[in-house]
């Protein structure tokens, strides 16, 4: 949600309302070889069984920030940003943010490569923020931005198969009200989408919702407090269908659009109060998110059931199959979390290449995996209370460019402990310690199996020079970490 969304939730305390806390002295994991990375704690529900190959994509940040002011922290101190984690929870990659929030992290192609992607910018305040795609050493490859002089928002971010970037921009403009009961000149909220050229910025195509949607198929016409603006479609998701048209999401109208990518006009509407299907009881939703074509020819969709926290209604993840002979749509599946969940913001549902799914329950803070069979194959949420939202899983060889980082810490007996980490390295099975009497003098002393993000290793020695190797489940060598010269 961005700072329109929150202005609908005028007057509502999120905390309260979600009935949630911080757990005292559980926020986040701390490391010795990076005391600057302090990457939130993860609760299973459900441990990892029989999980689809990969690592699981988060962008944790708290949620509860909407009903107060924004403060930002030192990186340093953050427990929010891109996140990668293994079945245990267990950190691969984590880039703290501490004054922008990361959204919708999760692994694309682009130019025959695959790469990260993410949103970048604020939740709350003027909306406002930008695209960013990094290659699997974790550099930046492109920086996309809004054209037309307008600002990206956080809710989507497709890079399509031409190579084009498909983003989602909130605008506010002034326009008549009183068909929704507001006032003649009143603040409007609408949804754009674009279609930009990565490496030039260009604009190719600009679809924007008031030009074909009506103001009047809004369920969340929210006109108080005085100075609010309406928030009335809420675009929330993009999709590329398979005829290359667009599949776009409104969240308030609580309807999804195929729009033709040429002409903009919209081809069908999905649900709501115009909707061009019969929709089965069953295949009914709301304020829904994440809509997406597979293979198949069905429909994913979030359905969220709720849009405020007060609700009390359970979301769920469903697939749609849609006759266009009949122009109707029935259920063909439902993904339902091992205990229900409220999720009045949020959310997304993953078709995994084994026919399982994962679902990510958005404001819940919490994700979960699903087998083909409807088994709950991992179920987990934040400790801390932080949220993400969408959650996916994906497979990734990345390999920084950067070093192994190490600490050496005194034990209380005398002896010595080397800390190892390497912070987004996917390879590492071993680390080979190296010890000498000098830096120059290294040699290999034994190897370790990695444990977790950072593997603390006893040394043999209390002086001299000591470094580690990072090794591959072949045992070929990755990176060395620099030296430490030990003190006597």
């Amino acid at each position: 949600m961005g700072a329109a969304a929150w202005a609908s939730l005028a007057g509502v305390d999120v905390r309260a309302a979600l009935g949630a806390a911080t757990p005292a002295g559980v926020e986040s994991i701390g490391y010795v070889s990076r005391p600057d990375l302090k990457p939130p704690l993860l609760t299973f529900g459900t441990p990892a069984n029989g999980t689809a190959p990969g690592y699981i994509f988060l962008a944790p940040f708290n949620i509860f920030a909407g009903s107060g002011v924004y403060t930002t922290t030192p990186n340093s101190q953050s427990h929010s940003g891109p996140l990668v984690v293994d079945n245990t929870g267990e950190p691969v990659w984590f880039l703290p943010f501490g004054s922008t929030t990361a959204i919708g992290l999760r692994v694309q192609k682009y130019q025959g490569r695959r790469v990260l992607t993410w949103y970048e910018g604020t939740v709350l305040g003027a909306e406002g923020g930008s695209f960013f795609i990094y290659d699997p050493t974790y550099h930046q490859v492109a920086h996309v931005q809004a054209g037309h002089g307008r600002h990206g928002d956080l809710h989507d971010f497709v890079i399509t198969p031409e190579g084009t970037a498909l983003i989602t921009i909130y605008n506010q403009i002034t326009t008549d009200l009183t068909s929704i009961g507001g006032p003649a000149n009143g603040p409007l909220v609408t949804g754009i989408v674009q279609e930009v050229d990565i490496p030039s910025g260009e604009v190719l195509f600009e679809w924007r919702s008031i030009e074909h949607v009506p103001i009047t198929d809004t369920y969340i016409p929210q006109l108080a407090p005085p100075g609010n603006n309406v928030d009335y479609f809420h675009l929330n998701s993009i999709d590329v269908d398979s005829d290359g048209n667009l599949l776009v999401s409104g969240r308030n109208t609580s309807t999804i659009y195929k729009v033709d990518r040429k002409t903009g006009e919209v081809i069908w509407r999905l649900g709501g109060k115009s909707s061009d299907f019969e929709v089965a009881p069953s295949a009914s939703f709301s304020f829904q998110h994440d809509a997406r074509r597979r293979p198949d020819g069905t429909l994913t969709i979030f359905d969220n059931n709720a849009a405020l926290p007060t609700d009390k209604t359970f979301a769920r993840g469903m697939r749609v199959q849609l006759d266009m002979n009949k122009m109707t749509a029935t259920l063909v599946d439902e993904y339902l979390a091992p205990t229900p969940r409220t999720v009045f913001a949020m959310g997304n549902v993953q078709q995994l290449d084994d026919g399982g799914v994962m679902v990510g329950w958005g404001a819940a803070g919490s994700f979960t995996e699903l087998g083909p069979d409807g088994s709950v194959r991992l179920d987990a949420s934040f400790t801390d209370g932080q949220v993400s939202y969408r959650a996916f899983r994906f497979e990734l060889d990345a390999a920084p460019k950067g070093i192994p980082a190490t600490e050496v810490v005194e034990n209380a007996d005398g002896s010595l402990t080397m800390y190892v980490s390497w912070n987004g390295a996917t390879n590492v099975a071993k680390w080979q310690l190296l010890v000498g009497k000098t830096s120059a003098t290294l040699k290999p002393a034994g190897t370790v199996r990695r444990t977790g993000f950072e593997t603390a290793i006893r040394l043999p020695v209390t002086s001299g020079a000591v470094s580690v190797v990072a090794l591959d489940a072949q045992g070929a060598k990755l990176r060395a970490a620099a030296p430490t010269v030990l003190q006597a």
